[in-house]
């Protein structure tokens, strides 16, 4: 069990990576996507010099274009218009039962019959929101976030092969990736003044872009990492499950935004199957061992 003071920073990160999504709404208001994610992860080059390499050029270069610049692409792309901050935290999840489906077509991963029972359910609740869509996501939107969801879960099989590996840092090193591609990419669809368009953000609009790239990154990462540092991931990890739970809360406080029946629904079938692909393997780990005759 974990003392009370890591609790707190439990709590604390939770926060901070859930309420992210409406700090990126806000910035979205004022900013196009590809933009926006250029901007983002700029404002965390000047922080590289202080942390060494963390790992192998081919590694960053792929985190920097699978996470940081394909995730953050395809999620901001569908914030902006087709999906709800509350709803976009969510769907995101997904990359859970991906990264499980993907280990197992590329590693050839075992998946347990409670993992494709959490993958199933999770399916049948994002087809309810394809289903629900028009009210606060429509069919595109889901398409974008799946699409970041699936850039995530690639992701993380690279991760897999970097075990121990300093997430603050890579993060860090990796940001190096999107900000030309994305200003490039900006500048063929979105603006021909990407510059005035920064300049023109209020301050408003720069603090959510200030909120998303250090509170959520710099401080999320190191409060993870040191979380990691002290205790087994088995017990720090299932708390990332409670991030959708108040990045819906924090949508609903901050921007008003509201969920209809439907959606709810699909939201806790998403949620039901994504804890049982985390928990469920580990729960019949737990059983099996207090089962297990004592060593002689």
């Amino acid at each position: 069990m974990m003392p009370p003071r890591d609790l707190a920073l439990v709590a604390l990160v939770i926060l901070a990576w859930g309420s992210n999504f409406s700090a990126m709404k806000i910035a979205l208001e004022e900013l196009p996507p590809l933009l926006f994610v250029g901007l983002r992860f700029a404002i965390l080059v000047p922080f590289i010099p202080f942390f060494p390499r963390p790992a192998s050029w081919p590694a960053i270069l792929a985190i920097g274009a699978l996470i940081n610049a394909g995730q953050f692409g395809f999620l901001f792309s569908a914030m902006q218009a087709d999906v709800t901050a509350g709803l976009a935290s969510l769907i995101l999840q997904s990359q859970a039962p991906l990264t499980i489906l993907l280990a197992w077509l590329v590693y050839g991963e075992r998946i347990t019959w409670v993992q494709g029972l959490g993958v199933g359910l999770a399916a049948c609740g994002l087809a309810g929101f394809g289903l629900a869509s028009g009210g606060n996501i429509t069919v595109t939107g889901l398409g974008l976030i799946l699409c970041g969801a699936l850039c995530w879960a690639s992701g993380n099989l690279v991760f897999r092969r970097l075990p121990g590996v300093d997430m603050l840092a890579l993060f860090l090193w990796a940001s190096l990736v999107p900000p030309l591609p994305m200003l490039g990419l900006s500048l063929m669809t979105e603006t021909a003044d990407p510059w005035g368009e920064i300049m023109a953000l209020s301050p408003a609009g720069w603090g959510a872009v200030v909120y998303v790239a250090l509170i959520s990154t710099v401080l999320g990462y190191s409060i993870w990492g040191t979380l990691l540092s002290r205790h087994p991931a088995a017990l720090v990890t299932p708390f990332a499950l409670l991030i959708p739970v108040v990045g819906l809360a924090t949508a609903a406080i901050v921007l008003g935004e509201r969920v209809t029946g439907a959606e709810a629904l699909a939201g806790l079938t998403v949620l039901a199957g994504l804890a049982l692909a985390v928990l469920g393997p580990r729960y019949a780990a737990l059983r099996a061992s207090r089962r297990a005759p004592p060593a002689p």
